[in-house]
């Protein structure tokens, strides 16, 4: 029995994606080259999968170039850079970079204690 690329459950035999992951991959060829995240979310929480199994679906990086979250983020960043004139050349691994530096560093609203809304 084989585990699932995306989620690591059980797929099943000779098979590398479960039926939850590619009924979520489908959701994600209907909407299109161009969709915003809300409607990515509203097209997979519409299906049967659990709240749990998207969010590893979402956090999956098969080939260590970044999650597929990370690629939806790059994509969206490039289309609003375009959109606004400006050249970009955001990619899922400089998302990814961008997400794991913010871990290391919080900003400092991520910071325990009170908060100034005037602290930048």
């Amino acid at each position: 029995m084989a585990n699932c690329i995306y989620c690591q459950c059980k797929a099943g035999l000779l098979k590398k994606t479960c039926q939850d992951c590619l009924e979520m991959l489908e959701v994600i060829k209907k909407l299109g080259d161009h969709f915003s995240f809300r409607e990515l979310l509203d097209g997979l929480m519409a299906t049967s999968v659990s709240n749990e199994k998207i969010e590893k679906f979402l956090e999956t990086d098969i080939n260590g170039q970044g999650s597929i979250r990370d690629m939806i983020t790059a994509r969206m960043t490039n289309d609003l850079a375009r959109t606004m004139g400006q050249e970009t050349d955001m990619s899922p691994q400089k998302v990814k970079t961008i997400r794991e530096l913010e871990k290391k560093n919080p900003t400092p609203n991520d910071l325990p204690g009170h908060i100034n809304p005037y602290r930048r």
